[in-house]
């Protein structure tokens, strides 16, 4: 099967979600219902199939499907977690749209096209911008954000089609690969947040839904870092041109990135604010990948992007949860949180695992590589355990969690399963035996009408422990994903084959050939490299 049922599905449920919007109930609902078609479609997937529509080409790849099936997945578990902690309107069509947007651009072999959709996609994110009622806070977070996406996918879209267009006298200089190089690097920094780009991205943490802050922080982007993977290796890599000043940027705006954002993190009392910022440094590692110019680089970057966004969305749902039951995300008043909640302080655990690892663990491995790749060795060696700085933030909010509860604490759900009102005892009269069997066979169809009836109010009374729930399993799957299940690794590996007359079988990472171009594998031979010399 190809991506195009999965985009059918996407299309018509976030389409059918947001026309919705004024009932919740039915918006909630359709959403679901499309996530979880979109899982399937997803599954479903051929690695390598592919699917001409009106002159365009929809590819599939091994990395595609599993963005495609974690994505579904993933916001299936934050629709979830935001119906029973906050339920914020919009956010469920919202996220149908966003994924089904990414996967569309990633299925793109035409860089152009690809970054549009990616613009496109994240013009989504301006519909929860702002919580419902906040109009003017709205206006402003949304037009950071619409300005953050405009200059970015200005920057790609030129970058990309200054070297598609024939560059004439042009090409015998080397300046014009590095500035359309650097551009698109720097384009995926913008929609990133990473620093120096990182106050709009801060202002859309205080003011949007936290629920909201994967898609809008993590997922869109991480996609158009990918769709920048793919034209880097094609269009800049195998001309083989050191690059240093433009490299040297890009590694200062992800070093930078990773070690701000974690101290940025660390410093905050706002735990939505604690995890824009996580996100900050860890995209910070996704940048780096971009100014690898290596084809050491391909798998471990796109590793990173799969462990990034599955990790950062358990935490954030991690956050929704806590604010949906003690109605604080404010550090200082959360004292005793996980006495009330120990199933998010499980899952907090493993997402402090999940996003820190230990050498020889997958997310470990792939995010000392691409440090490695880029930085001088003294540097690397110091950048690659910054991150083990982050255990001090998950440590911070768990010793807050074993303290005396505070008044909010106290008074907020807990995660205590409830059950709202009793069922009732019907005694056994009958006389004879069979009597007494018809009576016992009426009041187990009584018994089970009754629980049926109270489960709404029982829902309702059982929030927390639900989305608790929720999280666990999230982040449960960040971990696994973060160990290199799900074939993370061969799927990173993998590179999507596009041929002439149709779809062909992979033939594996060093013989693949990247839609339209060299894969990660191919460069140029020695003896045919471009007409200008490189740059010394």
């Amino acid at each position: 099967m190809t991506v195009l049922p999965f985009l059918i599905v996407a299309a018509v449920a976030g389409t059918g979600s947001l026309i919705m919007r004024a009932d919740r109930g039915w918006s909630t609902l359709i959403a679901v219902a499309g996530l979880v078609g979109m899982t399937a479609t997803a599954a479903a997937m051929g690695p390598s199939a592919s699917i001409e529509i009106g002159g365009t080409m929809l590819a599939g790849s091994a990395w595609l499907r599993l963005y495609a099936i974690l994505g579904s997945v993933v916001a299936l578990g934050l629709v979830v977690v935001d119906v029973t902690a906050m339920h914020e309107p919009d956010v469920p069509g919202v996220l149908v749209i966003g994924i089904g947007a990414a996967v569309l651009a990633l299925a793109l072999p035409d860089p152009a096209v690809a970054v549009v959709a990616a613009t496109a996609g994240g013009l989504a994110g301006v519909l929860v911008a702002a919580p419902l009622g906040a109009a003017a806070r709205a206006a402003f977070v949304g037009v950071r954000e619409l300005r953050a996406l405009a200059v970015a996918g200005t920057l790609a879209i030129l970058a990309t089609a200054w070297l598609a267009r024939p560059l004439g006298a042009l090409a015998a200089e080397p300046a014009v690969f590095g500035l359309a190089y650097l551009g698109f690097g720097t384009a995926v920094a913008i929609r990133f947040g990473a620093i120096p780009f990182h106050l709009w991205a801060a202002r859309v943490a205080d003011a949007a839904p936290g629920i909201a802050l994967p898609l809008l922080m993590a997922w869109g982007p991480a996609a158009f870092a990918a769709v920048a993977l793919v034209w880097i290796d094609r269009s800049v890599a195998p001309l083989v041109l050191p690059l240093t000043t433009e490299r040297a940027l890009l590694g200062v705006i992800g070093t930078v990135s990773i070690v701000l954002g974690l101290l940025a993190a660390w410093i905050q009392d706002d735990l939505e604010h604690v995890v824009g910022y996580s996100i900050v440094a860890d995209a910070g590692v996704a940048v780096l990948g971009l100014a690898a110019l290596d084809p050491a680089a391909w798998e471990p970057a796109r590793t990173w992007l799969l462990i990034f966004v599955v990790g950062r969305s358990a935490f954030a749902a991690w956050v929704v949860a806590i604010h949906g039951g003690f109605g604080t995300r404010r550090l200082q008043e959360l004292d005793g949180w996980a006495r009330r909640a120990p199933v998010l302080a499980a899952a907090l655990v493993l997402i402090a695992a999940a996003s820190v690892g230990w050498p020889g663990f997958v997310a470990w491995q792939a995010r000392s590589a691409s440090i490695d790749l880029v930085l001088p060795a003294p540097i690397a060696v110091l950048v690659t355990l910054v991150p083990i700085g982050a255990l001090a933030i998950y440590g911070r909010i768990l010793l807050a969690g074993i303290r005396r509860p505070s008044v909010a604490v106290g008074e907020g759900r807990g995660e205590l399963p409830r059950w709202p009102a009793p069922i009732p005892r019907r005694p056994i009269v009958g006389g004879g035996s069979l009597q007494r069997s018809f009576e016992r066979t009426s009041h187990a169809l009584g018994r089970a009408l009754d629980v049926l009836w109270v489960l709404p109010a029982a829902g309702r009374a059982n929030r927390m422990p639900i989305a608790a729930i929720a999280v666990l399993l999230l982040s449960g799957l960040a971990f696994a994903v973060a160990a290199g299940g799900f074939g993370v690794p061969e799927a990173a590996r993998a590179v999507p084959v596009v041929g002439g007359s149709g779809p062909g079988p992979s033939a594996g990472p060093d013989a693949s050939v990247a839609p339209g171009g060299a894969g990660p594998s191919e460069r140029l031979p020695p003896g045919s490299e471009p007409s200008f010399a490189p740059v010394p």
